[in-house]
C-alpha cells in the first residue's frame, strides 16, 4: 500500500489518497495525525503541502503516525513551504512579491486551509529523526512564483526508542488522552512524552511525570508491562493516582496558594509537593487520600503554565468578562 496523505484533489492512481475534509478526491476520511490504519502496512507515504497545516504538536503524532504505518525501510515524502526563504522573498520584494510571499505563509482563507505553523529546516529535519526517520534528501525548489518550498525525503529506521515513542503517541491518541485543545497543556503533554519515550530508563524519572498526566504515565509504564511482561508496581500506583484524580487535586492546590501572578511559582512548588506525597502514597498501595476533592474543570495536564492559565480563566469567568483566546 501506498498512502497520499492530505490528498486534497491531488489524486493519485495506484495510492490510497487520505483527507480529512469530504470534499476532496480522497478514497477515505481519516485525521493525518490520527491514522486508522494497521502497523508496518505501507510501503511509502507522500504527505505534499501537508504538514503546515497541522500544528507543531499535531505534526509530532503525524511523524510518529507515518513510522508506525510504513513498513521497515519504508519512504516518506514531505513537501512543505521554505519559511525561511518566503521570509527573504518578502524582506526583499515589490508588492506582488510581498503579496504572494504572505499567502504563503498563512495559507489560504478558504475554510481548512489555513497554515498552523511552518517549520524551519532544521526543525523538520529534527522532528522526523525524533520519530525515527533518517533524512535522505533535503530538496529547496519553487513551489509557484515567490513561494519557495522544501522537499524532505526520508526513510524509517527500526528502532526501540522510535517504536516506543510510536506506541505511546498511539495509545494516547485511542485513549483520547491527547492534548490539542490548549497550547499551555499541549506543551506540558508533550514535554512528559518526550521524556517518557526518550529511553532513559529511570522508573523514579519517569514515574515523576506522573505529575503531569497520571493517565498518560499509567499508557507508558502498560506498554512496559505488556512487553515484559512482569507485574509493574509503576503502572499500579499510576492507576491509582489517575483514580484519585491526581491531575485535579493538583490544581486545587495550586489554586489555593495563588493570589496573583507572582505567586505562581510557590503555588506550583506546594502543588507538586502534593503530587509527589500522592504519589509516594500510591507506590506503596494506600487507599485514596483524605482531604479536599479534584477541583472542578481543572486542566487534564498539570504544569505551572497550565494551572496559571486556568487560574486566569476561572477568574475571567467570576468576573464575568471575555477572554479573547481564552475560553
Amino acid at each position: 500500500m501506498k498512502l497520499n496523505i492530505g490528498c486534497g484533489y491531488n489524486r493519485l492512481e495506484g495510492w490510497l489518497n487520505v483527507d480529512n475534509n469530504p470534499d476532496s478526491a480522497a478514497d477515505t476520511l481519516m485525521e493525518a495525525h490520527d491514522l486508522r490504519l494497521e502497523s508496518a502496512s505501507a510501503e511509502e507515504v507522500k504527505a505534499l503541502q501537508l504538514v503546515e497545516h497541522l500544528g507543531f504538536f499535531k505534526a509530532k503524532y503525524f511523524l510518529s503516525e507515518c513510522w508506525r504505518v510504513l513498513k521497515p525501510g519504508g519512504t516518506l515524502t514531505l513537501e512543505t513551504p521554505d519559511i525561511e526563504k518566503t521570509f527573504s522573498v518578502f524582506l526583499a520584494g515589490d508588492a506582488a512579491a510581498r503579496e504572494a510571499a504572505l499567502g504563503w505563509v498563512y495559507g489560504p482563507e478558504t475554510a481548512g486551509m489555513g497554515h498552523a505553523y511552518c517549520f524551519p529546516k532544521e526543525l523538520l529535519a529534527e522532528l522526523l529523526a525524533e520519530a525515527g526517520f533518517e533524512t535522505r534528501a533535503v530538496t529547496e525548489f519553487l513551489f509557484q512564483p515567490h513561494r519557495p518550498a522544501l522537499r524532505f525525503e526520508a526513510l524509517k529506521k527500526e528502532g526501540e526508542r522510535a517504536a516506543l515513542n510510536a506506541a505511546l503517541r498511539r495509545r494516547l491518541l485511542d485513549r483520547g488522552l491527547a492534548a490539542f485543545g490548549r497550547e499551555e497543556e499541549s506543551a506540558g503533554l508533550e514535554l512528559a512524552v518526550r521524556r517518557l519515550a526518550g529511553g532513559a530508563g529511570d522508573p523514579g524519572s519517569e514515574l515523576e511525570q506522573a505529575l503531569v498526566s497520571a493517565p498518560a504515565a499509567l499508557e507508558y509504564f502498560t506498554l512496559a508491562e505488556e512487553n515484559e511482561p512482569r507485574p509493574s508496581p509503576e503502572a499500579a500506583a499510576c492507576a491509582r493516582l489517575a483514580e484519585w484524580g491526581l491531575q485535579g487535586r493538583l490544581a486545587a492546590e495550586f489554586l489555593a496558594n495563588y493570589g496573583s501572578a507572582e505567586d505562581a511559582d510557590r503555588a506550583a512548588r506546594s502543588a507538586l509537593e502534593l503530587g509527589r506525597q500522592l504519589l509516594k502514597a500510591a507506590l506503596a498501595g494506600a487507599a485514596a487520600p483524605h482531604g479536599p476533592p479534584p477541583a472542578d474543570r481543572a486542566p487534564a495536564v498539570f504544569t505551572r503554565e497550565a494551572a496559571a492559565a486556568w487560574v486566569f480563566r476561572l477568574a475571567r469567568r467570576r468576573e464575568g468578562g471575555i477572554c479573547s483566546g481564552g475560553g
